[in-house]
């Protein structure tokens, strides 16, 4: 088995032609059936969903940042503690567990094949992604201060 992403012809979301197929080692981690002749398939809309999600909740997470810091009353208030900074991150936790919940349920429509397994692998994979963005993201933006603060 040669591992790396190879391009396949196969229907996908409706639409026929060719998508990229993630490594069988990677995806197998994301579904619990591996019986089933479309569980490579399956797994590829469930990585790339929880991929979406978790860079989704990540933008969406970091505007609302952005706008209640534009809207403080003063420069001072602007400026946030680390305690408050983590709890906001965590608090972007309950809406990427509903999305996967969602898309887990409604949108990649063969839970039976992702099964319990593939959906707790996969919120800790979306909590861990999102995670990893929002401490990128503050490592490179002005907020670092928030997260990182300086050494007195």
């Amino acid at each position: 088995m040669e591992f790396g992403a190879a391009y396949i012809q196969q229907p996908w979301f409706g639409l026929t032609g060719y998508h990229l197929a993630l490594p069988e080692q990677l995806i197998q981690y994301f579904v619990s059936d591996t019986s089933d002749s479309e569980w490579q398939v399956v797994g590829d809309k469930w990585f790339l969903y929880l991929v979406a999600t978790g860079l989704l909740c990540t933008l969406g997470m970091l505007g609302v940042k952005f706008l209640r810091k534009q809207s403080a009353p003063n420069p001072q208030a602007r400026n946030w503690s680390l305690g408050e900074t983590v709890g906001f991150v965590c608090l972007g936790f309950i809406p990427l567990i509903v999305l996967c919940f969602i898309g887990w349920k409604f949108v990649v429509s063969n839970a039976n094949i992702i099964g319990g397994y593939g959906l707790m692998v996969g919120m800790v994979f979306g909590i861990l992604f999102y995670a990893f963005l929002m401490l990128l993201a503050h490592a490179v933006s002005p907020w670092r201060r928030d997260l990182y603060p300086r050494r007195r």
